[in-house]
């Protein structure tokens, strides 16, 4: 079986690809994964993603009293 010289490298970036993805998810649902294996189940999750314009918009309609 022949394999064309290029196949290495194709390969060596597939594997780094799978690598980086499947870290990049375990980051982005780290949360989810360790309150999946917590003994607490009734915890709740925390998002720390907040919306400045939001934020912004309660303070102005705060300010016109």
């Amino acid at each position: 079986m022949y394999f064309d010289p290029g196949f290495g490298g194709m390969l060596v970036q597939i594997i780094v690809a799978v690598i980086a993805v499947g870290g990049g998810l375990l980051f982005s649902f780290r949360k989810k994964i360790r309150k999946f294996f917590s003994k607490d189940k009734n915890e709740p999750i925390e998002f720390t993603a907040t919306n400045e314009a939001e934020d912004d918009a309660v303070d102005v309609l705060d300010n016109e009293g």
